[in-house]
């Protein structure tokens, strides 16, 4: 009898400390959500290198059971036209929306160009909110958008509550859950369409350079645009880069700066993950945060 009154009052204790524990974290999550964007990060990447912090943060990893509702996301795979979708951060290189293909795939510039609406090859899902805002994978959208605008993108899409702010913070908080850090890319704003103004000398100047549209692809793009030499090609993604910036510049100025976007293919103590990792575990309710409350 006694030694079972003595289970009894330890199991009784456990669970009053860990009702303490959660908490007492959960009022530390609360009190990091509630700052704006900059902050949250900055605080997020010092509190998940606490144990304590990150094994509340996993919980939902490390005891979903089926029952999470409260934390459930809903995440989808759609096909996003890209005039739908708006940027989420303040900068778009267009060397970083054009260099890769320019210098590893010349021709799939002429291939997304003459899909018309169809559904543009990227190498993989970017990360959207609300079916309208980018997350992660601003500069593939971009790409698909400069070389075609009525095509379409392959997406993860999660509903927030928050709009593109509360998708970030939501996006940082499954990086921390499934990576166990919060890694952060350094940005190159040299070729920033944003930092044009609209102006089309400007952004003209800027895709003359052979490292932004060199000649394979600008000959992929005359022949599937139908033109007849580079500086007709550069015109006319000028004028779609003009178009991207005229539909969404309001929705980046009030974006943070690329350096402090999510890393949905980030790196963990085993190596690379995958964007996947983080859409399922919103899914499922294992990321410890209600994001509609």
């Amino acid at each position: 009898m006694k030694y079972k009154l003595l289970v009894e009052n330890w199991k009784k204790f456990l669970k009053e400390e860990e009702a303490e524990y959660d908490t007492n974290q959960k009022a530390v999550l609360k009190d990091i959500i509630g700052k704006d964007y900059a902050a949250f990060v900055a605080e997020l990447q010092e509190k998940v290198k606490d144990p304590k912090f990150q094994k509340f943060l996993k919980m939902g990893i490390e005891k979903y059971d089926g029952n999470s509702q409260d934390d459930v996301v809903e995440v989808s795979e759609p096909d996003i036209p890209v005039k739908q979708l708006v940027p989420t951060q303040s900068q778009i290189g267009l060397a970083d929306s054009l260099g890769w293909t320019t210098k590893n795939n010349p021709t799939g510039a002429g291939e997304t160009a003459g899909l018309g609406s169809g559904t543009a090859n990227v190498g993989g899902r970017i990360v959207t909110a609300n079916n309208k805002y980018v997350i992660d994978g601003h500069h593939r959208w971009s790409q698909v958008y400069l070389l075609n605008p009525e095509a379409s993108i392959p997406t993860y899409n999660f509903t927030v509550k928050g709009g593109g702010k509360g998708g970030l913070k939501l996006a940082q908080l499954a990086i921390a859950a499934v990576d166990g850090g919060v890694p952060l890319q350094p940005a190159d704003a040299a070729t920033d369409i944003y930092a044009t103004g609209g102006n089309p000398e400007a952004i003209k100047k800027m895709l003359d350079d052979q490292n932004v549209v060199g000649d394979k692809m600008a000959a992929s793009l005359q022949q599937a645009w139908g033109l007849n030499s580079r500086d007709e090609v550069i015109a006319k993604i000028a004028e779609n880069a003009i178009d991207l910036f005229g539909k969404t510049k309001e929705h980046a100025a009030a974006g943070p700066k690329r350096g402090l976007m999510p890393q949905t293919a980030g790196t963990d103590a085993f190596g690379e993950t995958d964007p996947k990792a983080k859409m399922d575990a919103m899914k499922v309710g294992a990321v410890n945060w209600n994001p509609k409350a």
